[in-house]
């Protein structure tokens, strides 16, 4: 039988990734191009994937096109992927949507 608690624990999980990763796109302010301006979430397979719930809410969100999973050139080493993860324009609409109320599409 489906654990219908498991479900909302992973609807809020996902929420929570798409909210953070609509902050960071927002947090670098208006100014356009700037070299320190940081619009994705960056780490480490191990530091972004804490778990089996983790890798499966960011491979979710990646498939419904919510957000883009990318590995960031020239900064893995041999042992540690580094990846950076964008929310895309469906992901933020989604967010907004959410948060206003108003009708999915």
């Amino acid at each position: 039988m489906i654990d219908i608690q498991k479900i909302k624990e992973r609807q809020k999980l996902r929420l929570e990734i798409l909210e953070k990763l609509y902050e960071i796109y927002f947090s670098g302010g208006p100014e356009a191009l700037r070299k320190d301006r940081n619009e994705a979430l960056k780490g480490t397979k191990k530091e972004i994937y804490l778990d089996n719930e983790h890798h499966k809410a960011y491979v979710y969100l990646f498939n419904r096109k919510l957000i883009m999973i990318a590995p960031l050139p020239g900064a893995s080493s041999a042992d540690e992927e580094i990846l950076t993860i964008h929310i895309t324009a469906e992901g933020i609409d989604y967010v907004e949507n959410l948060i206003l109320g108003e009708p999915l599409s």
